[in-house]
Order: C-alpha cells, then sequence, then structure tokens
C-alpha cells in the first residue's frame, strides 16, 4: 500500500514537473487528428445537395372532379377526388463533386382512420410536367416560375438537372395524384388544411436525399390562377 502511494505520489510530481510538454503533445496529437479527419474527408469525393423553400408557391389542393365510383363490394356510390401539390425551391450541391438529378417524388402522410404502425402511411408520388409556367403576383407585376427539371425551360437558373459544385438549380416541382375515392388523400395537420410532406430526390448515382417541410392548402380556383393546368394534367414521368 505504501509503495502505490510513492509510485502515485511519483507520477503526480513528474506531470507537474512536464506539463509544458504534455501540453504541447496533447496539442500535437490534436492537430494531427484534426489533420487527418480533414485530409481524409476531402479526398471522400461526393455530391451533397441541400435545400431552400420558398413558401409563396409552396401549396397543395385537394378537390373533387365530379367522377363517381361505384363500388360492388360495398354497394356504394363515391365521388372521386384528386390532390395535386406543388413544392417551390432551391437546390445546391454543397458537396465536391457535381452530379444530376434524376428523379424527384413527394411523399405525404395518407389520411387513415388509424395510427398501426405496421400499416404503410406514407404515399409517393413521382414529379409530374406541367406544361406550363406557376406565376405569382408581385403588386401589379406577374412573375413566372419556372418549373424544376424540365428541359425546355427559358428562364434563366430553372429547368436543369445538372448541379455543378457550389452550383444551384430553382424552379417548381409539380405533383398529382390519380382520381381516388375514400381516404387516400393527406392527412391534415391544422385547421387550415395544412399537410407535411417529404420531398425525395434521386440523384444519377442513385442516391437519396430526403427533406420535409410543410404545405400550405389553396382551392383549386385559387390553384389554377396561379396554373391554369392544375390538376388537369396526364402524368410523363
Amino acid at each position: 500500500m505504501v509503495a502505490i502511494e510513492i509510485e502515485a505520489g511519483k507520477f503526480i510530481k513528474w506531470t507537474n514537473d512536464n506539463c509544458g510538454f504534455l501540453s504541447l503533445i496533447i496539442f500535437v496529437v490534436t492537430v494531427i487528428i484534426g489533420w487527418m479527419s480533414g485530409f481524409f474527408k476531402s479526398i471522400i469525393t461526393k455530391p451533397k445537395l441541400s435545400i431552400r423553400f420558398i413558401d409563396k408557391s409552396c401549396f397543395h389542393t385537394f378537390f373533387y372532379t365530379g367522377n363517381k365510383y361505384y363500388n360492388k363490394q360495398l354497394d356504394e356510390t363515391f365521388e372521386l377526388h384528386k390532390t395535386g401539390f406543388a413544392v417551390y425551391c432551391s437546390i445546391a450541391n454543397i458537396g465536391n463533386l457535381p452530379t444530376s438529378i434524376d428523379k424527384i417524388y413527394l411523399g405525404y402522410y395518407k389520411n387513415l382512420p388509424d395510427r398501426k404502425f405496421w400499416r404503410k402511411r406514407i404515399q409517393w408520388l413521382a414529379q409530374w410536367h406541367i406544361f406550363e409556367n406557376f406565376k405569382i403576383k408581385y403588386g401589379d407585376q406577374i412573375v413566372m416560375l419556372p418549373p424544376l427539371r424540365s428541359r425546355n425551360s427559358e428562364y434563366p437558373g430553372g429547368g436543369e438537372n445538372y448541379l455543378a459544385i457550389g452550383g444551384s438549380i430553382i424552379g417548381v416541382a409539380y405533383f398529382e395524384q390519380d382520381e381516388a375515392w375514400g381516404n387516400l388523400n393527406p392527412e391534415t395537420i391544422n385547421d387550415k388544411g395544412d399537410i407535411k410532406v417529404i420531398l425525395k430526390i434521386r440523384d444519377i448515382r442513385k442516391a437519396e436525399y430526403r427533406f420535409k417541410t410543410t404545405l400550405k392548402r389553396l382551392s383549386i380556383k385559387e390553384a389554377r390562377e396561379i396554373n391554369g393546368n392544375f390538376g388537369n394534367v396526364s402524368p410523363i414521368v
């Protein structure tokens, strides 16, 4: 026991006598570790996407189409409905390797009567091409918004798929659900009809990026003032 106390005392004295040297060693080791982590990070080249949602034209619309569906099993006729989604956003490549966007999907939480964890709650929709630019009003001016990922866009910064290092694209991604009946529509989160959605972007390297946002609800009349084809598009994906 005495020997242990003596050794401990020697160790404490040695550390006190050499504290400056130990501090130097710790500093050098810290610098080396930081340098190595930065070095390995720099040699691992890959794209990395970030997104900025622009609320002015982020919305969804739920509306009845006027068509009906007769279910033989239930012996009941249902009103058919549709839901359309518009997501105005800027996508940037903050990684260290260029990439291109391959596909964009939107997922919404289905309006299910229960919350059983084994039920598939998210409904995925692929981006549709709406063939008409969205427009918003600023005072007396009408501003045209470019579509996202449309190769025929005439507006700078929109309509491209390629993302250089530090590059970005901006535009409106449009999604439309086929005619449905019953509760195959998004679950609202408040009395205003807002919904939560997930935007899933897949690049040409098959890497996937997911971003969550909230969409406000507009009437079909309001939506078609922004885009006359809203809710009336055939899919080309």
